[in-house]
Formats: structure tokens, sequence, C-alpha cells
């Protein structure tokens, strides 16, 4: 059995989101289908004289110099996050992850900002330098790869590979990825006026429901009830998430710290005023909602717990400035019944 994405590090938490949650849904991954995106979609000015280029771009894994305004890029690792960041630059990657589950393999926050290009689809986690070559690109987006450390010296010989500032994958804000892939592409005012697009959007939601500062949530995946994780640390991307709306995460799942799971007897330590839960399949929706512990849990006998399907699992475990629009338009009404 995969191990949950809500107990194990963040890094493998991506992976099994991407495999074992995906096929534990059922989903079939969706064929590559598709050819590379035509001529490219650049930032605003591409077209012109390369303004501003050469430039350099400092990450954890290094100083990268990008020679030139880059025109083909191609994103690696999670299907969403990088990808996003590039797509409210303006630049249509002509090659970047699949998502599994999905029609065509892209995300609808995707869909919605490639107009009317097909880049090409490539496994998500996995780096087949071949094809990136075939795809010619003159930058790579790494910075949601969990295997970069292992594959940014191949994929170096390709083309630039900017990846992230923080100590590891993952652990950028996505406002952070923003940044610093709009600097890569020379779109700086375009990232900067996305992130604040979507910071308005959460200032505002936030000035709207006074009611919901401070009160708690958890947010725990429901794959077996001998293995119930549950997400523990305020500071990873999930929980930064619902801060974002004034939540703040229950201190009963802090207190458990790197344990990371409850019991089946102990379910009753993730009561909080919103209890938020991810299902890899509806069988296992079907058993927790029948076990006697969690159906007398106050949340779940009062409607204020709700449940996020695996688009909306992706968004708020791995945000990046399309997604998380997305993800607000998708989760706001589930907040507004459920914090009533």
């Amino acid at each position: 059995m995969p191990r949950s994405p809500l107990s194990v590090p963040p890094l493998d938490r991506r992976r099994f989101l991407l495999g074992g949650a995906a096929l534990g849904a059922g989903f079939v991954l969706a064929g590559c289908g598709g050819s590379a995106a035509g001529a490219p979609v650049t930032a605003a000015g591409a077209g012109a004289a390369s303004s501003g280029f050469p430039r350099t771009v400092t990450t954890k894994l290094g100083a990268i110099t990008i020679p030139r305004r880059p025109e083909r890029v191609v994103t690696v690792g999670f299907p969403t996050g990088t990808a996003d960041a590039a797509l409210a630059c303006g630049v249509v990657p002509v090659g970047m992850p699949k998502s599994p589950g999905r029609p065509g393999g892209v995300e609808p926050w995707v869909a919605a900002k490639l107009q009317g290009r097909t880049p090409t689809l490539i496994e998500p986690n996995v780096v087949d330098v071949e094809q990136i070559l075939a795809l010619k690109p003159d930058l790579i987006l790494a910075g949601m790869h969990r295997a970069i450390g292992d594959d940014f010296e191949k994929l170096s010989k390709v083309a630039p590979v900017v990846t992230y500032e923080g100590a590891a994958p993952f652990q950028d804000t996505w406002q952070q990825q923003t940044t610093l892939i709009g600097k890569a592409l020379g779109a700086e005012d375009r990232a900067a006026a996305a992130i604040k697009e979507v910071e308005d959007r959460f200032a505002k939601i936030r000035a709207d429901h006074p009611a919901w500062q401070g009160r708690t949530f958890t947010f725990t995946q429901g794959a077996t009830l001998a293995q119930i994780p549950t997400v523990t640390d305020p500071n990873e991307s999930s929980a930064r998430m619902f801060s974002s709306f004034g939540l703040k995460l229950s201190p009963k799942v802090q207190a458990l710290g790197a344990k990371r799971e409850v019991s089946a007897e102990r379910l009753d330590l993730i009561d909080a005023d919103l209890v938020v839960m991810f299902f890899p399949s509806p069988e296992a929706q079907k058993t927790f909602e029948s076990n006697a512990v969690f159906s007398k849990i106050p949340a779940v006998r009062e409607g204020r717990y709700v449940t996020v399907d695996t688009s909306l699992a992706f968004a708020l475990i791995a945000p990046g400035v399309l997604n998380v629009s997305w993800a607000v338009d998708q989760f706001l009404p589930k907040l507004d019944k459920a914090l009533a």
C-alpha cells in the first residue's frame, strides 16, 4: 500500500497524490496526447528585443544565467505550481506534466490559460531527457520536482533550470515561486499583478467573514482506518492556504507533531470548527463515514465537515498562482455552508 500524502515528508506526499491516490480513486492517467505547442506564446514584449537579458536568478541550487528571453519553456515535476506561474506570466509551456484523472491530462485552471494551444504532456515527477530535449526548451522550470537534486545536472545540459529558493522543493510559497519564475521569464510585472489579484481576493474574503478569524480546522486524508494521516504543521502549504481564509490549524493535531497520524480509536482528535477530508476512493469515504467514532465527531454531526476531490486536494497541497484562485471558487461555497 502506498504511503499517505499527509503522513510522510512533503516530497513523497506529492508522489502519492499523483500515483496511489489517483489510482485508488479509479482514475486512469490521461494519454500523453497532443503535440508540442506551435509558435510559442511568450511574455509581454517577448517579440521585441529581449531587454533585460541575459539575466541571473538565484536559486537554492545556485545562480542560473538565462541568456535571452525564454520562448520555449518546459515545466517538470508536479502538474501544478510552476506551470501555473508560467501561464500567469503569459507563457504557454511547450511541455508540462500531465495531471491524472483529468480529460486530456490538464487541470481546469491550466486549460483556461492555454490560449488554444496543446503542450506536450509529460509524465509527472519523471524526467525523460530525450523527450525534453526534443522539445528544444530554452528554459526548464523545476521548482516543484521532488527529485530535482538528482536530475538537475542532466537537465542543465539541455537548458537553464530554475528551481526554488527555500530549503527544498515545495517549501517555497506560491508567491515566491511566481515571483522567481516571473523574473526568469522577464515578466516581473505580470507575476506581481497575478499575486496581488489573489492576495486582494483573500483579503476581501477575510473582511467579508470576520467570524471565521481564528476558527480551527483540520485537514485529513481517509485512505484506510489503519493509517490516518493529518496535517500537523501550520507552515505546510495546505495549512497556509487555510490560514489565508482566516482559519488556524487545530492545536490538537499540532500536538501530534512529527507523528502526523491518528488511530481509528482517536479520530476525535481531528474534530475542529471545520473538518476537511480527502478520500482517495468512494469506498474509503464510505468506510470512514460509517465508522462509529467518526460519525460521533461534533463537526461531522453538526455539518462542519466537508470533503474535497483530487483536483481540490492538489490545489490545497501544492498551490500555484492559478490553482489558488480556482480552489477559492470551489472551496468558498463549502466554507460558507460549513461555517455559517
